[in-house]
């Protein structure tokens, strides 16, 4: 049987390990006068720009000594924030108004990554068995297909990239799994269809199973998806610290998206991947600033979905950069 490769258990196995904060206001400074900023993200390859970013001394020259750490998923990352574990973190956007729709008081910061367009690479997309008669996205109709979790981007980008595609997706079964568990299940037949993001894209390209539909890109072409968030409480209190690493958060996924071979050996060292997948991975955008209208269109459709209740006041959930 194939096996979704050793990343997949370094992916799934990172621990979210909170420590208590040392000051009044949740910050430390380092011997050299820097603010102490912990940062956490998940082990995917949307990380690499972080990390390039404190390589390259981009957060120290703006004041900060970031140290990024891992958690197992934005859910988890998101309490952490909120209650002051972690300053700031990652997590989609649908994760994100989920919990604000929850009650959860939260800030969007700056971006994360995005999605590109239809003819360019892609980083998310359902697949099936070689020899399956699905042989399109049409196909998809009313099958069932394993997602990483449920309400949340799988099962909103899928629907929604269908119905950009002309093709009700109102018969098909999303069926919550870990990424490392969907291979077996295809194999088995459990599930008719299994979505995949990078690099289990790439993976799954390398056991042979055929792409079908492009959901991040035939859903939302040119948008944001991944955000760096905060809370109000920190934000209120830590303007500054904020708009520091809003200003180097923008330099790094800058400099990130024009040196791709520097991402691909983090995408090594830090994500853990074999040289031979970082080399053939895509990734995906990376662009500046705070793209807030991405938020609203990935809100129309999380209330489209039921992910959401309702709309929130998106122009109260952003702290827009300065220069």
């Amino acid at each position: 049987m194939k096996k979704i490769g050793k990343f997949a258990a370094l992916a799934l196995s990172g621990s979210l390990a909170l420590a208590a904060c040392g000051s009044d206001d949740g910050l430390d400074e380092s011997e050299d006068g820097l603010t102490k900023l912990t940062v956490y993200h998940i082990t995917t390859l949307d990380s690499t720009p972080l990390y390039l970013g404190v390589e390259e001394g981009f957060f120290e020259d703006e004041g900060l000594d970031v140290e990024v750490k891992i958690a197992e998923s934005g859910s988890a990352i998101i309490p952490s924030v909120v209650n002051g574990e972690s300053p700031i973190g990652y997590a989609n956007v649908v994760s994100d108004l989920a919990a604000i729709d929850q009650g959860l008081d939260i800030r969007f910061v700056s971006n994360c990554c995005g999605v590109a367009g239809v003819d360019e690479e892609s980083t998310s997309n359902v697949f099936v068995l070689p020899d399956s008669d699905i042989q399109s996205a049409e196909d998809l109709a009313g099958k069932t297909i394993a997602v990483n979790s449920t309400k949340n981007l799988g099962d909103v980008t899928i629907p929604e990239a269908l119905e950009n595609k002309g093709i009700d997706p109102s018969g098909i079964e999303y069926i919550p799994m870990n990424y490392s568990d969907m291979s077996a299940a295809l194999e088995r037949g459990d599930v008719d269809a299994i979505w995949m993001v990078e690099p289990f894209q790439t993976i799954a390209e390398d056991n042979g199973y055929r792409p079908v539909l492009a959901n991040f890109a035939e859903a939302f072409p040119n948008s944001t998806l991944g955000y760096y968030i905060t809370s109000a409480d920190f934000a209120e209190e830590n303007p500054e610290v904020v708009a520091s690493f809003q200003r180097a958060m923008s330099r790094s996924n800058e400099f990130a998206n024009e040196n791709h071979d520097r991402l691909r050996e983090l995408a090594v060292s830090k994500i853990g991947l074999t040289e031979d997948v970082a080399s053939r991975v895509s990734f995906a955008t990376f662009e500046s600033g705070l793209d807030t209208e991405s938020i609203e269109i990935y809100g129309a459709a999380a209330l489209k979905y039921g992910v959401i209740t309702e709309e929130p006041d998106y122009a109260s959930l952003v702290i827009e950069p300065t220069e």
